[in-house]
């Protein structure tokens, strides 16, 4: 896959200007990497701990393996392998790193991931902070990036180094008797590096949310009061809290899902024309990155925008399930060696809890 830049109109790359110098500022992807956990659990696996069946659970989801963390691996451990895979892609190093940002939902603890990312690293003078926004939170993750080096460019005159991860190790939060969502996740890692390139790339960003859905998709609170008398004022341990676990109305969740993905497709290019004067529309996209959470929903997104799935990305739900916020750069780094079509318009899209959602527009 070509690398990326940024504010590129059709037939022309205008850039957003720097008032002093005429120049314009394109921000993009200049490194890929990825990490999957080596344990793989099959359809066949899961027929041995729920009522389920490998047909019914292809026909459902598109799913037929996934990934899950072995005793030895963590989550550090997917962010720090996926990080340094995109470093060596971009050929940067430690010292080159400014800002990290991690979208994560199961590190569930702090210090932040990112912080642990940046001390295992060595990047001992970047900024790091994790983003929690469901399945979506790599989108935010860009996003968050994109205009830190901007403002540091037009502000301060600086050029910044990005090193952005999606990563969740939702295994670790899995029912594993609940054959509504234990066959649908997976764990891995992506990871791009962002900075500023000479052409193309990263045109607009568009990002929602609508709270009021909360009770869909969510996990158990991981801690709670420990307050045992308001009157006396005293307090208890609990030093063996119970596990918390996902759930997830899937029906709901999916006629919500479609619906606001298809939507976010649009918004983020009609917010480029506004801004751009130009007249891009869906069929002008020459691929699309999906979060991969189920096929079905990948399908019903294409179908409501009248694209042909051979101009989606669809492998990643298949053979490693829902990675959450590592499924859109897990993608970026397989297809790359495969390419997918002629240079031109591609749309990232997410949605996850919170429902949190948003997608990105780029041009390779």
């Amino acid at each position: 896959m070509a690398r990326i830049g940024a504010d590129a109109q059709v037939g022309e790359s205008p850039g957003r200007k720097l008032k002093e110098t005429n120049q314009e500022i394109c921000i993009g992807y200049t490194g890929f990497g990825s990490y999957l956990p080596s344990i793989e659990v099959t359809n066949h696996d899961l027929e041995k701990l729920v009522d389920t069946t490998d047909e019914w659970i292809v026909r459902r989801t598109g799913i037929s393996t996934r990934r899950i963390l072995g005793t030895d691996e963590s989550i550090l451990d997917m962010a720090v392998g996926a990080a340094r895979a995109a470093m060596e892609d971009a050929g940067v190093t430690a010292n080159d790193i400014d800002d990290i940002r991690v979208g994560v939902n199961t590190w569930l603890r702090f210090p932040s991931l990112a912080s642990q990312v940046q001390r295992v690293l060595g990047c001992t003078h970047a900024s790091a902070s994790d983003v929690s926004a469901g399945c979506a939170g790599f989108i935010y993750a860009v996003e968050e990036a994109y205009n830190k080096i901007y403002v540091n460019r037009v502000r301060d005159h600086r050029k910044t180094t990005a090193l952005v991860l999606g990563v969740d190790g939702l295994s670790h939060i899995t029912d594993w008797s609940d054959r509504g969502t234990c066959v649908l996740l997976g764990d891995g890692a992506g990871a791009v590096v962002m900075q500023e390139v000479e052409s193309n790339g990263i045109l607009a960003t568009h990002t929602h949310a609508d709270g009021r859905h909360g009770c869909l998709l969510y996990s158990d609170p991981v801690i709670g009061s420990q307050l045992r008398s308001e009157s006396e004022k005293t307090f208890e341990q609990e030093p063996n809290s119970p596990r918390t676990y996902l759930h997830m109305d899937g029906p709901k969740t999916f006629a919500i899902a479609v619906k606001t993905m298809s939507r976010d497709v649009e918004a983020v290019i009609e917010k480029y024309n506004a801004r751009s004067g130009a007249s891009l529309g869906v069929d002008d996209v020459a691929f699309v990155f999906p979060h991969q959470a189920n096929l079905r929903i990948i399908e019903a997104v294409a179908a409501r925008l009248g694209m042909p799935l051979e101009r989606v990305y669809t492998d990643g739900v298949k053979k490693y399930g829902n990675t959450s916020t590592a499924s859109i750069p897990i993608g970026y780094d397989e297809m790359r060696g495969r390419g997918n079509g002629a240079p031109g318009f591609e749309v990232d899209v997410a949605f996850g809890a919170g429902f949190a959602s948003g997608a990105v527009l780029r041009r390779t």
